[in-house]
């Protein structure tokens, strides 16, 4: 089944193989060709790859069968799971000469580069990144992720460049050929040689790629990295260079990669064995039992009351360290009810703590001394993976790097010197002013100033006169006769238990008024005192 898989893989990369050769047929721009030529060396070293791996799993099909497969006590060979391994946030420094670099004023010789990862059958690739003597690192933010790697791993980084500048030429070979042949030899001759090479009788006289001049990817420098790199950290590592300063696609590197490699195997992110198991309890000189469901994950045996617990995300009730030091061992007779035993023992400064733990029956407890087995093999085989859980981050989407959008003249010119800080909205910038002046930002410049003659209606410590003006009409006498016409009556005192109105509140009164477009005199009508 398995061959069936790669062979439809083989089918789909010579189908992409041939539907990039039609498009460099007709491309005329820079950009697209490179880009083609790229994915075409892609779909070459896929298929190269997948066939590679055909060939191996015919070579061990033929050795299972020609030897036996069972060791000496007659159990199979024990195999390590497997992990995902993934590879990103690549830098590879450039080493410009600083008169290359900074005094860069005209058009330099662009260079277009991608990486290439190669682990067994899998083959996988960065975006182009275009960069010239502006540019000081290379960087590649994809999450390349492998799903199936074994414990002895090799992840191959090829550094692929080309040289943008040069003069980029696609023709399409076939036609132009046979309309030569056409017009040089005899019309008869001609037309039967036209006739040939249009109906795909080229392949034998013409190479299977689609010859490009000024579009050919060389390889810079290459490293392969095995379970030593992975860390759950940035590690610097060594290139090998194969270019030179006379190649066209020479760039010149420092002979280091910085990236991040995260190996993350199965038993330390999977469940690998779970079911119910009865933990022993000792309180007092009285023995009990109490049933636990168990998940054996990641050097540990998680024990919750309930499988319910771990969907709702609970603590476990109870957590067992299952490492390199831990001894499980089978308890043949422990009591007359209970024989399908078995007690975890971890050593700490001292003594040994030891947790009984029992099966509902024989056939369970093979199991988990298998799982137990397969654990302790994993652990040995991942080594410093298996100390803590390395997190894969993928990245989401964003959009491509300044350099891939626009040409670059010096890297002073791809600054942005624009401020991050979300600008102030007018309301904002009123309140904050109004909160550093303790609100003489709108009442006036100093606290002299905001003793005017209308704000001394705030303080209330100054007497108030109020005198309504009323409009008689002649045929109408509105006055009261106990009302005395022109007479002056005085503004009653502040309350005791009353403060007067502080200058910030006056503010905040005013800034309310201002923001529901009132009008100044509108915000100014008297106020005497502050509500509590």
């Amino acid at each position: 089944m398995r061959e069936y898989d790669i062979q439809e893989k083989i089918n789909f990369e010579i189908r992409m193989r041939e539907g990039i050769c039609k498009l460099l047929a007709v491309s005329t721009q820079k950009d697209q060709l490179l880009q083609a030529v790229k994915n075409l060396m892609v779909c070459n070293a896929r298929i190269l790859a997948y066939r590679t791996e055909l060939q191996n799993q015919k070579e061990e099909l033929i050795s299972c069968r020609t030897k036996e497969q069972l060791s000496e006590n007659g159990r199979k060979d024990r195999m390590a799971c497997k992990a995902k391994v993934a590879i990103s946030d690549i830098r590879i420094p450039l080493m410009w000469k600083g008169s290359d670099h900074f005094s860069n004023k005209e058009k330099s010789q662009r260079y277009a580069v991608f990486c290439l990862f190669r682990m067994g059958a899998e083959v996988f690739d960065t975006e182009v990144a275009i960069v010239d003597k502006a540019i000081t690192d290379l960087c590649f933010e994809n999450v390349t992720i492998f799903d199936e790697a074994r414990p002895d791993f090799q992840v191959k980084v090829e550094v692929y460049s080309c040289c943008t500048e040069e003069y980029l030429c696609v023709t399409n070979t076939p036609k132009k050929l046979a309309k030569k042949l056409k017009t040089s030899l005899s019309k008869a001759t001609g037309k039967k040689l036209k006739a040939s090479l249009e109906e795909d009788s080229t392949e034998s006289l013409l190479p299977p790629d689609p010859v490009i001049h000024g579009a050919k990817y060389s390889m810079l420098a290459y490293t392969t990295l095995g379970l030593e790199s992975a860390e759950d950290n940035f590690r610097t590592h060594n290139l090998t260079i194969t270019g030179n300063e006379e190649s066209s696609f020479w760039l010149p590197l420092y002979g280091n990669m910085c990236c991040r490699l995260v190996a993350q195997p199965s038993c330390m992110a999977r469940d690998m064995m779970a079911g119910f198991l009865n933990q022993q309890q000792m309180i007092g000189n009285l023995t009990s039992w109490r049933r636990l469901y168990c998940v054996l994950r990641a050097g540990k045996l998680f024990c919750y009351n309930s499988p319910e617990e771990i969907e709702a995300k609970l603590e476990p009730a109870l957590t067992v360290p299952v490492n390199k030091e831990t001894r499980i061992r089978v308890v043949d007779k422990d009591s007359k009810r209970r024989t399908n035993n078995f007690s975890v023992i971890n050593p700490v400064p001292g003594e040994a703590m030891t947790q009984l733990f029992a099966t509902d029956s024989r056939d369970e407890l093979h199991e988990w001394m298998e799982a137990f087995s397969q654990h302790f093999y994993d652990l040995s085989q991942w080594k410093h993976c298996c100390e803590e859980l390395m997190k894969i981050e993928i990245m989401s989407p964003r959009k491509p790097p300044l350099f891939l959008t626009k040409e670059a003249t010096s890297v002073y010119h791809d600054m942005c010197i624009d401020s991050p800080v979300k600008h102030e909205g007018l309301a904002d910038i009123i309140q904050r002013k109004i909160e550093e002046t303790d609100g003489e930002f709108l009442l006036g410049q100093q606290k002299e100033s905001a003793s005017s003659l209308w704000a001394s209606l705030f303080d209330g410590s100054h007497e108030m006169v109020v005198q309504k003006n009323m409009h008689l009409s002649p045929k109408r006498n509105t006055t009261s006769p106990n009302d005395s016409r022109g007479k002056k009556r005085r503004a009653p005192p502040p309350p005791s238990d009353k403060s007067p109105c502080s200058a910030k509140a006056q503010a905040q009164v005013m800034l309310a008024s201002l923001l529901l477009g009132q009008s100044l005199e509108d915000s100014r009508r008297p106020v005497a005192f502050c509500r509590p």
